[in-house]
């Protein structure tokens, strides 16, 4: 199993990532789901079905997780922000991910929490010496954080920053397009919810797809669902 000595290269991690679904198991603070022991159940769940790569909140179900699998596992400490959560915005926190089991840690690089966004990235990489994904929300954003020398850009934040802010709930293809096309290595994440989304963003170049709730989370997946019922369809 993977340790903090055995973790696997640079290199090992983009070939096993190369085209894959990862998915997050994740619950927030008052969420049926939000235990340990469960999340760990989930994360099962999703790689019997195949899922190549798992993103964790927590040093704590890192660990629990890190116990029975060796793949590919992004860090991210969650916590809330003024206006919406953030995500690792700490280099200790980062450290702790790694230490926990974490062969990628995910970093909010938006100008929002961010004035020096390669400074913070140069630091949190030296504290916890592992492979980091900035999670960005604009192109700009994404080629600052890709020239400073992260592994991965995540289109996470698009459409959570007040400078993206938007009404409709599909993903941001137009952004992964623009910044594979700029040669940056895209994990796709953010409103994915159908099979045909995911193959449209690997069509516009992301390297690898990050679905969450749409996966992992029945109360979201129950909430589509009713809202197509007759009871609850809107006019």
């Amino acid at each position: 199993m993977t340790t903090f000595e055995t973790r696997p290269s640079l290199m090992e991690l983009i070939d096993r990532l190369d085209g894959e679904l990862i998915v997050s198991c994740q619950a927030p603070s008052g969420h049926p789901m939000r235990d340990t022991q469960t999340i760990a159940r989930v994360a099962k769940s999703v790689l019997m079905g195949g899922a190549g790569g798992l993103r964790i909140n927590s040093p704590a179900d890192i660990r629990e997780i890190r116990a029975f699998t060796d793949v590919p596992i992004i860090g991210l400490y969650k916590e809330a922000g003024k206006r919406r959560d953030v995500i690792t915005i700490h280099k200790e926190q980062a450290r702790d991910l790694a230490l926990a089991g974490a062969d990628i840690v995910a970093v909010d690089t938006t100008s929002e929490v961010c004035d020096n966004i390669p400074e913070m990235l140069r630091s949190t990489a030296a504290a916890c010496e592992v492979a980091l994904v900035a999670d960005i929300s604009t192109l700009e954003e994404g080629l600052l954080a890709w020239k400073s020398g992260v592994a991965f850009v995540g289109t996470t934040l698009s459409g959570y920053t007040p400078y993206t802010l938007r009404d409709d709930e599909a993903p941001d293809l137009t952004l992964i397009s623009e910044l594979a096309t700029r040669g940056v290595r895209v994990i796709a994440e953010g409103r994915f919810s159908t099979p045909a989304e995911v193959s449209r963003a690997f069509t516009f170049g992301a390297f690898a797809v990050v679905v969450g709730g749409a996966i992992t989370d029945p109360a979201a997946i129950t909430r589509r669902f009713v809202a197509t019922t007759l009871k609850h369809r809107k006019d």
